[in-house]
C-alpha cells in the first residue's frame, strides 16, 4: 500500500480513536463482538477501507472546526490510540504501521499518547513485540483469561497455558513496560480456588495493570444458547460475587489499585482510554462494529464486513445505529460513568448540570446502600463500596430522579 500523508488539522477534535480490527483465527463461544474468521487477503481491502474512513471523519470533523475552535472543551490533541478486537496480533507490523500513521496525520497527537495494543498469546513473540514497540505502541494488552487448562478449555481459547507463560515473559522482556492482562472469572466449572490461583500467578509476573472481567451470558452467543450453561451462571452468583471481592481486596495488598469496576492498575498506570471514556470526554471508533461518541451523538458502525465495505464504496457512512443523546441519557450516562469508577460522582454537581434535584425517593435508597455497605460518603463525592461495584448498573437506574426519568 502505497499512501501519501497530509496533516490537515491543527488540532483534535476527539480524545481517543478506537481501531476494530476483527480478524480471529476461532470465535469464543461467549464473544459477543464483531469478528470474522481470519483471512489474510481480507486484510488489505479492511484497511484501505479503514483509512478511507478515518480520511472522511477527518474531514466530516474539519468542516466543523470553527465549532471546536469556538467551544470545544475537551482534548486539543489526541491522547489515545486503541487497537481492539477481534485480534489486533493478526495483522502484520507493517499493517499496523499504515493504521497508525493516518490517525497520527490526521489527528495530531499529544507528544504522550497511549497507544495500546490488544493480543492473544499464541501471536506474542519477541520479534512481533520489538515492531510495535518501534512504531510507537505504548502499551500491550493480552487476552490471558486464565491460567486453568480447563477454564481455557471451557471458553474456546486457543491458547495453552504454557503458551499465555511464554507471551507473559516475551512481553516483561521486551521494550514495552507498560502492560495488561485479562482475567475471566464465573467461568463454568472454574472454582474459587481456581480462580485464586489465576490471580496469584498474574500477580507474580508483575503487571502494571489487570482487568477482570466476569463472564457474561450474551442471548445470541453459542454460551447464550447453552442451557447448561446458562443454568451454572444462575447458579453460581454467590461465587461469583465471593471471587471479585476476593480479588479487589488481593489486588489492592500487592499494589494495584482498582479505579473502575473491572480494572486495577498500579499509581499512575491507568488506561488513558478507559479514563477518557469514562469521563465522558469525546471520540471515534473506526471498523466494522466500532462505537463512536461526538457532539452528543452516539454511533455504532455495521457489524457486517461486506455491508461496512460496501458503504465505504458507495461514499455513505457505514452507520449501523445512530442516537442523539436527550437530556435523559446524557444525566444516565453521566451517573453511570461516574459510579463505575471509584472516584464516585459530586452529586450537587451533577443536580446542578442536570437541573433536577434528587427527592426523598432517592435518599431514601442512598441510605439504604449506604447502610448495607454498597456506597459511602467521600468528603462531597458519592463512592460505590467493592459490593456497590456488583449493582452498579441497577444503582445507577434506582438513583435516577423522576423527574429526569420521565423526560
Amino acid at each position: 500500500m502505497n499512501l501519501a500523508h497530509k496533516n490537515c488539522k491543527k488540532n483534535s477534535p476527539v480524545a481517543a480513536v478506537y481501531l476494530h480490527i476483527p480478524f480471529c483465527q476461532h470465535k469464543c463461544p461467549f464473544c459477543s463482538f464483531a469478528v470474522i474468521r481470519d483471512r489474510e487477503r481480507f486484510h488489505e481491502k479492511y484497511i484501505l477501507g479503514m483509512i478511507d474512513e478515518i480520511k472522511k471523519r477527518a474531514e466530516w470533523m474539519g468542516a466543523k472546526q470553527s465549532f471546536y475552535d469556538k467551544k470545544y472543551t475537551g482534548q486539543k490533541l489526541l491522547k489515545s490510540i486503541y487497537f481492539g478486537g477481534g485480534t489486533p496480533s493478526s495483522l502484520r507490523i507493517t499493517e499496523v504501521d499504515i493504521l497508525l500513521s493516518q490517525v497520527r496525520n490526521f489527528f495530531p497527537c499529544s507528544d504522550d499518547i497511549e497507544i495500546s495494543f490488544e493480543m492473544n498469546p499464541e501471536d506474542v513473540n519477541p520479534e512481533y513485540l520489538c515492531g510495535l514497540a518501534e512504531i510507537g505502541v505504548t502499551r500491550i494488552s493480552l487476552g490471558g483469561q486464565s491460567f486453568q487448562s480447563l477454564s481455557l478449555k471451557k471458553l474456546g481459547r486457543l491458547h495453552s497455558v504454557l503458551e499465555l507463560r511464554k507471551a507473559v515473559k516475551d512481553i516483561i522482556c521486551s521494550a514495552i513496560n507498560n502492560w495488561n492482562i485479562d482475567l475471566m472469572f464465573g467461568i463454568p466449572e472454574q472454582s474459587i480456588t481456581m480462580f485464586k490461583k489465576d490471580v496469584e500467578e498474574a500477580l507474580s509476573y508483575n503487571p502494571s495493570h489487570i482487568s477482570l472481567y466476569g463472564l457474561e451470558i450474551h442471548e445470541k452467543t453459542p454460551f447464550g444458547k447453552n442451557k447448561q450453561i446458562i443454568k451454572w451462571d444462575s447458579e453460581h452468583q454467590q461465587q461469583y460475587e465471593e471471587m471479585y471481592l476476593w480479588a479487589i481486596e488481593r489486588l489492592e495488598k500487592s499494589g494495584l489499585f482498582q479505579y473502575e469496576v473491572s480494572n486495577f492498575s498500579q499509581k499512575n498506570m491507568e488506561s488513558f482510554n478507559n479514563l477518557l471514556v469514562w469521563s465522558g470526554n469525546e471520540y471515534l471508533g473506526f471498523g466494522v462494529g466500532a462505537h463512536s461518541y461526538v457532539s452528543q451523538t452516539r454511533w455504532s458502525n455495521k457489524r457486517s464486513l461486506k455491508i461496512y465495505q460496501k458503504h465505504l464504496e458507495e461514499n455513505t457512512w457505514p452507520v449501523e445505529f445512530e442516537e442523539q443523546l436527550q437530556q435523559k441519557e446524557l444525566a444516565a450516562e453521566s451517573l453511570m460513568l461516574a459510579l463505575r469508577q471509584t472516584k464516585g460522582i459530586n452529586v450537587e454537581q451533577w443536580q446542578t448540570r442536570f437541573g433536577s434535584l434528587w427527592e426523598n425517593q432517592q435518599f431514601d435508597i442512598l441510605n439504604e446502600l449506604c447502610d448495607t455497605g454498597r456506597a459511602f460518603w467521600k468528603g462531597q463525592q458519592l463512592c460505590l463500596t467493592s459490593k456497590g461495584m456488583l449493582l452498579a448498573d441497577r444503582i445507577t437506574v434506582e438513583l435516577m430522579p423522576p423527574s429526569i426519568s420521565k423526560l
